[in-house]
């Protein structure tokens, strides 16, 4: 019984990209990102959430620029690098520090995080623990719907 429920989980298994934003660790699907690629210039847009950064470049495509930290209630990223979106997912880019691993993990290995309601309460609710550290998911549905109704 205990050699099927592996099986199972390892057919489940979903590919997290781990990365860091002032000292949290966050996890994306790998599935919905284009690339990680360094920060350059940034285009300032006026009248957009704080945010919203601004839009860069990847390719003449032009993408938002978000700061998840922001978002999430905590102060200003100080990023240098960036997570570039699929385009079926949206034309997004969010600001991070710098990137940590990749995580094979079934559903199985995700924990529901205890939160109390508010402006980012949708936004993590699962985490992990990966090489002694906790690696909190970022709901991408919810972040884009998110971004789209401050917007």
């Amino acid at each position: 019984m205990e050699e099927i429920s592996r099986e199972a989980d390892s057919a489940e298994a979903q590919k997290y990209l781990i990365f860091m934003i002032l000292e949290k660790r966050y996890a994306l699907p790998s599935r919905i990102i284009s690339e990680v690629a360094a920060l350059e210039k940034v285009f300032p847009l006026p009248l957009v959430p704080p945010f919203v950064r601004g839009i860069i470049n990847r390719y003449s495509i032009p993408y938002a620029l978000v700061d998840v930290s922001l978002i999430l209630g905590g102060d200003s990223a100080q990023g240098s690098k960036v997570i570039v979106f699929k385009e079926e997912t949206d034309r997004l880019a969010l600001l991070i520090d710098d990137v940590v691993d990749f995580a094979d993990l079934p559903p199985s290995a995700l924990m529901d995080v205890d939160q109390e309601a508010g402006a980012a309460a949708n936004l993590v609710r699962a985490f992990f623990e990966w090489k002694g550290n906790p690696v909190f998911c970022l709901e991408s549905d919810e972040l884009l719907r998110h971004i789209q109704q401050e917007a």
